[in-house]
């Protein structure tokens, strides 16, 4: 702690929780030597002098004197070069713009609080400090305690917040923000330190202050390092919980997946997982993952977290496992929740933040365990599909993948490949040749119902462009194009090439 006690230590150390400052910030660095309390007789402050404190009842000076207005004693204040007046009730805009000119701090009382108590307790912490220090250490603990039990880390992170006057960042060891608080919404230029949060040398994560550059004192860091230990309990709890779901979450999957094991027995572990499995409810899975090639898992994680969230607010269970590159989310519907809810749940899920890098499959409605082995299973599939299929936006619904599905099947089928080469391989080939673009001009007309207008309007060509291609499609293909039959094979070959990202090309 710095030799000199400022305005501002003097506010977070030894006044009471919830004094607000309402004028003079530009004075909060004063040094404070002394601290005096208004009296009942003439002189109202006795020996009042450079860098003490006031403390005074605005009324008590009106009736020794109506003149004794808030702007006469800041006036008075400053003239002395006091360093801060603290009072009983609010003043006016005026006044505070009047402390502010003269960068005299004026701070307000919570009500009720007794004058003298306040002296006593300002004049202990300019005596001893390291003792205020301590009391306020034991104060913090236990109030941050108190709240952790009622609202959690949040709870915890708001009081800090509140106290400090700036924000609050806590997080985990992978970074996701666990909780965030702000009492100054707007931080131009601001002052950041980092606490960490851990248990017995295990690291947690963080807790990150932010405050106003000036703002910061010695109280700030304690009451971080308090938040931090509290919160990291809690963390630690939270950590250990979802270790010990995941690691029976991915054994309940295994049991689910293999066909030989009793339904009975699975239902069962689904029921003591807190999952719902009554013969009225109806299920729905979600599969989560992030993009080929990038690393999602945190967003995915957050996006699980929130799909959860919905789910339960409305009233449906649910349960969360990892499962391989995926988050699965069971959902169990109540007949009150219709699938058009549950569509929304998802729907809000692609908008949020996280949708911006974790896409969802989707199952179908299931029911029962048997149900819930084929949606774990439609929901893994429909993520893949959607993830091969060109211009189709999460989320995936497996039911609405049409062809896809039983082409995806057949993937591995020779018979697939010699259809797809017969059809299409010479076009592919031919782009991939000559940088032509036969294979998309095909894939617009078949969009656009075959209608040349529309489909020239969709590719940015003149109609004449787009029939010297059509009938390039033809020279090269050797189908005709008039033929439905033609169409329809073109058209499923499209598909595959889509599905297969041109895998299939010889």
């Amino acid at each position: 702690m710095p030799d000199i006690l400022t305005v501002n230590n003097l506010w977070h150390l030894a006044l009471p929780p919830g004094t607000a400052l309402v004028g003079g910030e530009g004075g909060l660095s004063r040094p404070v030597e002394w601290v005096t309390s208004l009296r009942a007789a003439f002189p109202i402050f006795g020996a009042l002098s450079k860098n003490y404190v006031a403390v005074a009842r605005l009324e008590v000076a009106r009736r020794l004197d109506p003149r004794l207005t808030a702007a006469y004693l800041i006036r008075e204040l400053d003239r002395v070069q006091a360093a801060a007046l603290v009072i009983a009730e609010h003043i006016a805009p005026t006044d505070a713009a009047l402390a502010d000119a003269l960068r005299l701090p004026v701070l307000v009382l919570p009500e009720g609080m007794d004058i003298y108590q306040v002296e006593r307790d300002a004049l202990r912490a300019l005596v001893d400090r390291e003792g205020q220090m301590a009391r306020r250490q034991t104060e913090s603990r236990d109030r941050f305690q108190q709240l952790l039990g009622q609202g959690g880390v949040q709870a915890v992170a708001d009081e800090l917040a509140r106290l400090v006057a700036g924000q609050v960042v806590l997080l985990d060891g992978g970074d996701t923000v666990v909780a965030h608080a702000s009492a100054a919404p707007s931080l131009t230029e601001r002052e950041e330190a980092a606490y960490p949060v851990s248990v017995a040398g295990r690291s947690l994560g963080k807790l990150v202050l932010r405050t106003a550059v000036g703002r910061a004192n010695p109280l700030d860091a304690l009451l971080a390092r308090q938040a931090a230990e509290v919160c990291a309990i809690e963390m630690l709890q939270q950590q250990t919980r979802q270790e010990t779901e995941e690691r029976l979450g991915a054994s309940l999957l295994e049991q689910l997946l293999d066909p030989n094991q009793p339904e009975e027995a699975v239902a069962a572990r689904f029921v003591r997982l807190g999952y719902p499995l009554a013969a009225d409810r109806r299920h729905l899975v979600v599969a989560l993952g992030g993009a080929v090639g990038s690393s999602c898992h945190t967003a995915c994680h957050d996006a699980a977290r929130d799909l959860l969230w919905a789910v339960r607010r409305d009233g449906a269970g649910a349960l969360t496992i990892a499962y391989r590159r995926y988050h699965l989310v069971f959902c169990s519907l109540p007949p009150a929740v219709s699938e058009r809810q549950a569509r929304g749940w998802v729907r809000q899920l692609a908008e949020g933040e996280a949708g911006g890098q974790c896409s969802a499959g989707v199952s179908r409605l299931v029911d029962g365990i048997p149900g819930l082995r084929e949606a774990v299973s439609q929901a893994i599939s429909a993520w893949d599909l959607g993830q091969c299929i060109a211009n189709r936006a999460a989320p995936y619904y497996y039911e609405e993948l049409g062809l896809y599905r039983l082409l995806a099947s057949l993937r591995e089928r020779d018979e697939l490949r010699r259809f797809y080469e017969e059809t299409l391989g010479d076009l592919v080939r031919y782009d991939q040749e000559h940088d032509a673009e036969l294979v998309h001009t095909l894939d617009v007309f078949f969009a656009e119902n075959a209608n040349v207008s529309q489909a020239s309007r969709a590719l940015y060509v003149h109609r004449n462009t787009l029939n010297y291609r059509l009938q390039r499609v033809v020279d090269i293909s050797g189908l005709d194009l008039n033929d439905p039959e033609t169409r329809l094979a073109l058209q499923l070959a499209l598909k595959v090439y889509h599905l297969s990202q041109g895998q299939l090309d010889g």
